[in-house]
């Protein structure tokens, strides 16, 4: 358990607690016993809650992990109360981490965070924590940016796999997100009954946020389908083509075969073979066939 003492309070940031730090936050915050039961394990879906004199708040941000090139929800455990703030993570946040290393060695950073009350040190913990999620967000502008000049140099089977890859992003994305909403409405009301009604539209302003993030994300989902169906229209119209040449050769190639079948049957009559130039006059025969079938396709604009 690691502390960062501030003029608002006392932040005590944990990792995956163990029973010994449940039983000393029961002993030191008198915390609600439901509060210490879901702290001992993760919970899946995003809440906020006033007990006793605590605001107990559960929210999931999107970590992109580089290795598996996969987002994954992580979840942050926020237990307020008037004189301390206590975070409960259970798996590795980077942006949380960096947020609180900033403020320990920083101390304008402890002025500019920290100094009100612990409401304002959480705004701004939930805050920087969107902000690192726009950021892994330009990465993905980033990403959908290079699909799209690719889509447009020819490349369309090359883009596939991206495509795919970059959509499973957004929908982690929108997986640990959308949950929030309703959540990040219901803080304001709920941290201003417990805090005070003048800090409700301080709280407010983590909607506003929140929507920013959400519609940018919005944003990237429907350029990346657009994207998608563009692709694949190119996809299909190559194909298409490549069809059609096919049936084009196998429309030439066929009766030709015939009349080289026929002219080459061993009959006691044959009006070609055996005589003089008859290679030849076969030969112009079955030119001559597929100059006539090419100028029936050209008439009729199949080519």
């Amino acid at each position: 358990m690691d502390s960062l003492k501030t003029k608002a309070g006392t932040w005590y940031k944990l990792y995956r607690p163990a029973k010994q730090e449940i039983a000393w936050l029961r002993d030191e915050f008198s915390l609600h016993e439901l509060i210490l039961a879901e702290l001992q394990r993760p919970t899946v879906r995003p809440k906020v809650q006033r007990l006793n004199n605590h605001l107990y708040l559960v929210l999931h941000f999107p970590i992109f992990n580089d290795k598996e090139r996969k987002t994954y929800a992580r979840e942050i455990d926020f237990v307020v109360g008037k004189k301390d703030i206590v975070t409960v993570s259970y798996e590795p946040i980077p942006p949380l981490d960096e947020f609180f290393k900033t403020c320990a060695v920083d101390k304008s950073c402890q002025e500019l965070y920290a100094s009100k009350t612990t409401l304002h040190l959480l705004y701004h913990i939930i805050r920087h924590l969107y902000e690192f999620s726009l950021r892994e967000l330009d990465h993905v502008q980033e990403k959908i940016g290079i699909i799209e000049e690719e889509i447009f140099s020819g490349k369309e089977r090359d883009v596939v796999a991206e495509i795919s890859v970059v959509g499973r992003d957004i929908i982690d994305f929108r997986r640990s997100l959308k949950p929030q909403g309703v959540t990040i409405e219901s803080l304001a009301a709920e941290g201003g009954a417990l805090f005070g009604k003048d800090l409700i539209p301080f709280l407010e302003g983590l909607q506003g946020e929140y929507q920013k993030l959400w519609g940018l994300l919005e944003t990237h989902k429907e350029t990346l389908d657009a994207l998608y169906e563009t692709n694949t229209t190119l996809l299909n119209i190559k194909q298409n083509d490549t069809m059609r040449i096919l049936t084009i050769i196998a429309t030439i190639t066929f009766p030709l075969s015939l009349l080289a079948m026929l002219l080459a049957t061993d009959t006691v009559s044959n009006p070609i073979l055996g005589s003089a130039y008859d290679f030849w006059i076969i030969a112009g025969l079955l030119l001559l066939g597929a100059a006539v079938i090419l100028g029936v396709f050209k008439k009729n604009k199949w080519l």
